[in-house]
């Protein structure tokens, strides 16, 4: 199952069977409907094959959970496709341009195209890695990171002049996942110390000479933040209160420090993304060994719904500005490329 609800009980069951006939060949599937409704589970596929039966027993959830609501969206795009891989996309501002990264030329690098996937151009010519671009609001800046100097730093990219612009940071950890505020005057970023433990980081852009400031350093793992649309509230992801082993996504009130868990779940929860207006968040949930898939969730907690049931694993997820469309990473065909899926009405 996916999410946060993990409970179903073993009450007020049905089964049901289905035959279908391939080249001869009679595949049986029989699924349990649970009580609550929507519960799909197979209870086992029957192959009969020349009067012989083989069972085989799935040990794992085929087809969909379908107690959560789902978001009806239309068929994926594909804005890449090749051997290659291509992550962590965004809009511009105006929609038009996507920015992303791509390890296609050896290293990776950061590229822009067209939001239906033409005009693929790359942007950063260097050997080392430089990767997880973020568009500034006024379009013609992209903050990104990059080992170019022997750890990581963080760095912006002028389109116009095509200068790269070297971010001073703290020195006692690794900054990663930055952002722009959304009037894009300060920076969050996450400072990486250790394995176990990130801090949350404030810069202010017109002051770099004050010091920045530690918005979260709590000993935890805590990743990811992204800007409400009124830069007054943080999302990002952390294990403060799962002894370091499960991520869920919280908020944070940037004036107060107050925090507020979003996601309850026996699977890890990430890479979340404010909405354009503010009320919801699209999440990643998963495990190592489980693909993860897409969800929407109220800012409050409530009214969770899964976006993609694919198979093949789905993250990254970064709203279209009129919070139509969602961009993201999705693993198909051996590689991660560029996704699109439009949210109906």
């Amino acid at each position: 199952m996916v999410g946060g609800e993990n409970e179903v009980t073993n009450k007020s069951f049905c089964k049901r069977e289905c035959d279908i006939i391939v080249n001869q060949h009679r595949l049986r599937f029989r699924f349990t409907y649970g009580p609550k409704k929507g519960y799909i589970f197979p209870l086992s596929l029957n192959i009969i094959f020349n009067s012989v039966r083989s069972t085989i027993v799935f040990l794992f959830c085929f087809i969909a959970h379908l107690g959560y609501a789902q978001v009806p969206v239309s068929k994926e795009v594909l804005l890449t496709n090749n051997v290659f891989d291509d992550r962590y996309p965004s809009y511009s501002k105006d929609g038009k341009t996507i920015v992303f990264e791509s390890n296609r030329d050896g290293n990776w690098e950061i590229y822009l195209m067209d939001s239906n996937g033409e005009n693929q151009t790359r942007l950063t010519f260097n050997n080392a890695n430089d990767r997880r671009p973020c568009w500034h609001p006024d379009g013609n800046r992209i903050l990104f990171e990059s080992d170019r100097a022997g750890r990581n730093h963080l760095y912006v990219y002028h389109l116009k002049s095509k200068e790269i612009e070297k971010i001073p940071t703290p020195k006692d950890g690794e900054p990663v996942f930055a952002s722009y505020s959304p009037d894009g005057q300060t920076i969050a970023f996450s400072l990486k110390v250790s394995a176990e433990t990130s801090d949350l980081i404030l810069l202010d852009m017109n002051s770099r000479s004050t010091p920045s400031k530690k918005l979260i350093a709590n000993g935890f793992r805590n990743f990811y933040p992204k800007w409400s649309p009124d830069s007054k509230t943080i999302v990002f992801f952390s294990r403060m209160d799962t002894e370091n082993q499960i991520d869920e996504v919280y908020t944070i009130n940037i004036s107060t420090g107050q925090t507020a868990r979003v996601t309850q779940s026996d699977k890890h929860s990430f890479c979340p993304s404010f909405s354009q207006d503010g009320k919801r968040l699209a999440f990643v949930n998963g495990m190592e060994k489980i693909r993860p898939e897409l969800f929407v969730i109220d800012v409050n907690g409530g009214n969770l719904k899964q976006l993609t049931y694919n198979l093949d694993g789905d993250t990254l997820p970064c709203w279209s500005m009129d919070d139509k469309k969602i961009l993201f990473t999705g693993f198909r065909k051996g590689s991660f490329q560029i996704c699109e899926i439009q949210l109906n009405p």
